[in-house]
């Protein structure tokens, strides 16, 4: 159920009574810069530890058990252009603590006071939760690099998306930007930002839509003329290659390959594209995992996953650095084998029993929910369990092998052990 609060703010309900907690979700959405999503991520972190009304980040603790046992918190995310910071709020749901719609309102106004009243001094954030929570997002980004796993899959999308500046930066922006954001500008981002941007909000559990729509409508949300705030249909345009090799003094070498991949989110290819990437590398049955990894023992780990949003796929593998080529070699041999349909419907069978095993599994929380509802709102479709299943179920072996005969290689990162640049 949804409804317009005002224009360029959505509330939708989802009326669910298998759970026992009420999850509720606001969602700032706007297409972002390269310099805004440096912005947005410090935003997240300050608003999630302090408020007018709970100062520090014990009485909001304090708060949230009172609240019995809620849990709060903010994140980042993005899909294509659209970034997205997310203030989220699961409590207890009512029906169980026979407090006839207490909680709920209580849990609405801990996020209106979260939300809108930050802890302020002299027309800036408090001077001491700036600084800290600066210097803790710096901190993190920068050790990021310390994992190599994530660092390697960070430069692989830096070198994939070379003349994108928004998505070659991660969504939580850049440590360098960050460092340099002042107080008073990123106060002013943040009223522009409760201003302009699209916002959607989400409660799952429960609830109707009267009295949630009741309770809002108390919220400082004005009317704001939006831009079109959607997932846009995926551009291949043709690209050169590109290849990086790095070196370190790692123990274990990081082949990543980023495919340019035939499948929007719900366009014709989406599920006979879902079915083939865990066919590939996205399942412990796939031939990535099986030839590379077990068979050939190649690879520490080698998988695949896709990013239906940008028309992304990424196999990741960790390697010993002699075996670079013979990797390259095998990996691409699983996505040829799969263009001549060497693959056995069994195989299928039990890929797709996964897939909706795994599906159905998701099902089991309000998260997912929320999830899929904003997707739907973003790609202006819907589509139900049963239909998703039955859309799995269908898909041919033709269709698969279609899918791999239009995957192109577009990029390669390769992190070295020092001394070994030529491996």
């Amino acid at each position: 159920m949804q409804v317009q609060l005002k224009p360029g703010v959505r509330l939708t309900v989802v009326p669910v009574s298998q759970f026992k907690n009420t999850q509720i979700s606001v969602h700032f959405l706007e297409k972002a810069t390269q310099e805004q999503t440096s912005y947005r991520s410090l935003l997240a972190n300050i608003l999630e530890t302090s408020s007018q009304k709970f100062p520090n980040q014990r009485l909001v603790s304090e708060e949230l058990s009172n609240l019995y046992g809620a849990g709060f918190g903010t994140s980042i995310m993005r899909k294509q252009q659209i970034h997205d910071v997310t203030f989220s709020l699961a409590i207890a749901n009512d029906h169980y603590l026979n407090t006839q719609g207490a909680l709920l309102t209580q849990g609405l106004a801990f996020l209106k006071e979260m939300i809108f009243k930050p802890l302020l001094d002299q027309q800036q954030f408090d001077s001491a939760t700036f600084k800290r929570q600066q210097a803790n997002l710096v901190t993190y980004i920068q050790a990021l690099a310390d994992d190599k796993q994530t660092y390697a899959a960070l430069k692989l999308q830096q070198l994939y998306f070379d003349q994108n500046e928004v998505q070659k930066i991660p969504a939580f922006g850049e440590a360098d930007t960050i460092a340099q954001i002042k107080n008073r500008d990123l106060l002013a981002y943040y009223q522009q930002m409760l201003a302009t941007d699209a916002v959607e909000i989400f409660v799952v559990g429960q609830v109707t839509l009267a009295e949630v729509q009741a309770q809002l409508s108390h919220w400082p949300l004005a009317a704001r003329a939006i831009e079109k705030i959607d997932i846009k249909k995926v551009q291949h345009d043709q690209r050169v290659m590109r290849v990086q090799t790095e070196t370190q003094p790692v123990v274990q070498a990081k082949l990543n390959l980023a495919y340019d991949f035939p499948t929007d989110f719900r366009n014709a290819a989406y599920y006979a594209g879902i079915t083939f990437n865990a066919l590939f590398g996205g399942s412990p049955l796939s031939k990535l995992f099986l030839n590379v990894r077990e068979k050939a023992s190649l690879a520490y780990y080698a998988s695949s996953n896709i990013d239906v949003f940008n028309g992304l796929m990424v196999v990741q593998t960790g390697i010993n650095t002699a075996d670079k080529a013979r990797v390259l070699k095998i990996i691409e041999q699983q996505l040829t084998d799969i263009e001549r349909g060497e693959f056995t419907d069994e195989n299928v069978a039990q890929i797709k029993a996964g897939l909706v095993s795994n599906y159905i599994a998701s099902l089991d929380t309000e998260r997912t929910y929320t999830a899929r509802a904003l997707t739907n709102n973003l790609v202006k479709s819907a589509v139900t369990a049963d239909q998703w299943i039955n859309a799995i179920q269908k898909v041919t072996r033709e269709e698969i092998m279609a899918v791999a005969k239009k995957v192109r290689l577009q990029a390669v990162y390769f992190l070295s052990a020092e001394g070994e640049e030529n491996a």
